[in-house]
């Protein structure tokens, strides 16, 4: 099986990215920035971008900046279980871009499921938090040993594009820079 990325092929999972989540998260310290970028990037190639919202009467709403850059009217499902799977199924793509927090709980529940729907999770590391740094590297250390491919917000978005010569390369190297 390849692990590239084609455009018609992928969709963006973004799960949790929630107000008092996003409040305690410190691993690594830059990963909102980083998923900003990642989602900015999807939309601007087209992908088909989902958001997940755990219990969030309780752990408030999706952070704006991430709304805003994910396009007008975009809504996130509300969830109560830790995988957010289903929301990716709804993506109707083969390989799934995975994102948001926490890496050891909901980011790490959502690739196995994904994997047992015979879909491709691909965990977009820099773009993954957890409220503490051993949490993260433990989960992201099991899914790569359990070969689930593990990347970056700049690796998966030039992957996709596949050269300099795509229509969007200015406007998402704009972002990375």
């Amino acid at each position: 099986m390849s692990w590239r990325l084609p455009i018609a092929e992928t969709g963006l999972l973004v799960v949790d990215v929630q107000e008092k989540l996003v409040a305690v998260i410190q691993e690594p310290s830059d990963w909102l920035a980083r998923l900003e970028i990642l989602v900015a990037g999807a939309h601007l190639l087209g992908l088909p971008i989902e958001l997940t919202e755990q219990v969030p009467a309780k752990l408030g709403k999706t952070v704006s900046a991430i709304l805003k850059v994910a396009g007008s009217g975009r809504k996130a499902m509300a969830k109560t279980h830790f995988s957010a799977a289903e929301a990716g199924r709804k993506l109707g793509r083969r390989r799934i871009l995975v994102a948001g927090c926490e890496a050891h709980v909901c980011i790490r529940q959502t690739v196995y499921d994904l994997r047992l729907k015979e879909l491709t999770p691909v965990v977009v590391a820099d773009a993954v938090g957890s409220r503490r740094g051993r949490d993260r590297e433990m989960a992201l250390a099991e899914m790569r040993a359990d070969g689930v491919v593990i990347s970056t917000v700049e690796a998966v978005l030039f992957e996709m594009m596949e050269s300099a010569d795509h229509p969007q390369f200015r406007e998402i190297q704009a972002l990375i820079k």
